[in-house]
């Protein structure tokens, strides 16, 4: 179904309120639309492609958002806030702390692997790094409260940020950017290998030999024994000194 603009001009009367909440509507629809373009046509696909593709014109697109950079920071604040809200659920309705961390690996993975296209066209720093500075440090949050609860031996819950000392609180952020520094970074080269080869991206592997199930496997793990491992076994050679 082709997308429509409404007039750029909101009413002088009361019903101004209206037209605007129609147009935000319009913006929202927009957005969507070019989602699926950019799943079904690529991420380097053009402006004028996008227009075609869902049925309006590139003025519309334009009025709405300046430029392709302008489309870029509305579909990527889009991908981003589904993305925080899966990771979010993950990891509340996971049970220990090892299964908080390899649940929103999991997800993680699971919304590249679903559209590919997608998240490389969102992701790309020089279109919406103000969005993805602000997701990173959410996300590395999520990770902190799935790390506190092991590397303070309560296991059983979260334990309250206030609660806790200067060091125990600094490592766990450290290692929280480093867990969202490394997934991005393998999830980046694993995509690229995907999108270079599209025969094996139906497969559902990549170039470097990995499926989603493997790659998840692998950085659940590496993510728990670096961060709780090396944590842990600090503070107990400290104890034993």
């Amino acid at each position: 179904m082709p997308v429509t603009d409404v007039p750029s001009d909101a009413p002088t009367d009361g019903r101004a309120t209206r037209w605007a909440d129609h147009r935000a509507a319009r913006r929202t629809e927009l957005v969507r639309a070019a989602r699926r373009a950019v799943h079904d046509r690529g991420p380097d696909v053009s402006m004028e492609d996008i227009a075609a593709h869902i049925g309006t014109s590139k003025p519309i697109l334009y009025r709405y958002f300046t430029d392709k950079s302008g489309l870029q920071v509305a579909v990527g604040h889009a991908v981003l806030a589904r993305m925080q809200g899966a990771l979010e659920e993950a990891a509340a309705g996971a049970g220990g702390p090892r299964e908080r961390i390899s649940a929103m690996v999991r997800v993680y993975l699971e919304m590249v692997d679903a559209s590919p296209h997608v998240y490389a066209f969102v992701s790309r720093p020089e279109a919406n790094a103000g969005e993805l500075r602000g997701f990173v440090s959410q996300v590395a949050d999520l990770v902190v409260d799935a790390l506190l609860p092991a590397l303070t031996g309560q296991d059983d819950e979260v334990p309250a940020r206030e609660d806790l000392d200067a060091e125990t609180l600094t490592a766990a952020r450290l290692w929280a950017a480093g867990v969202v520094g490394l997934v991005r970074g393998a999830v980046d080269l694993w995509l690229g290998d995907r999108l270079d080869d599209p025969d094996d991206a139906d497969a559902g592997g990549s170039a470097t030999g990995l499926d989603r199930e493997a790659l998840a496997l692998h950085l659940s793990n590496w993510l728990w024994d670096g961060a709780v491992g090396v944590l842990r076994r600090t503070r107990t050679a400290t104890t034993r000194a």
